[in-house]
């Protein structure tokens, strides 16, 4: 069986939470008192952001090894539109460090490991 991670664990947990919180803010204008509600393009941004973050956290919790992956290109997409903005870009530098090395250290891996059949 799979040894599961707290600390990866974890992380999914709060990519869960920061999804709601982006999928919540993506479609919060459809519920606005605006006479025509609609989405404008940062907003379905936003949307797909959250998405992202809900499918990553979900499979990161399940052991799934892909969705590591998705979640470090979804810290470094933050880091790429934080350029031009020192202190969100030194602060989502930090956040991507430190995700990235506790995904990607050797007693996490065991998280991402096939289940065996006992």
């Amino acid at each position: 069986m799979r040894k599961s991670n707290p600390l990866v664990v974890a992380i999914g947990v709060l990519f869960l939470l920061l999804g709601v919180l982006d999928v919540y803010r993506g479609l919060a204008p459809l519920f606005g008192a605006s006479p025509a509600p609609h989405l404008a393009t940062d907003d379905m941004q936003v949307l797909a952001i959250g998405i992202a973050a809900l499918v990553g956290g979900t499979f990161l919790i399940r052991g799934q090894n892909w969705a590591r992956w998705l979640l470090a290109v979804w810290m470094a997409f933050h880091v790429a539109i934080s350029i031009g903005q020192p202190g969100k870009l030194i602060a989502h530098l930090v956040i991507f460090g430190f995700i990235a090395f506790l995904l990607f250290r050797p007693r996490s891996s065991a998280h991402f490991g096939r289940a065996s059949a006992a």
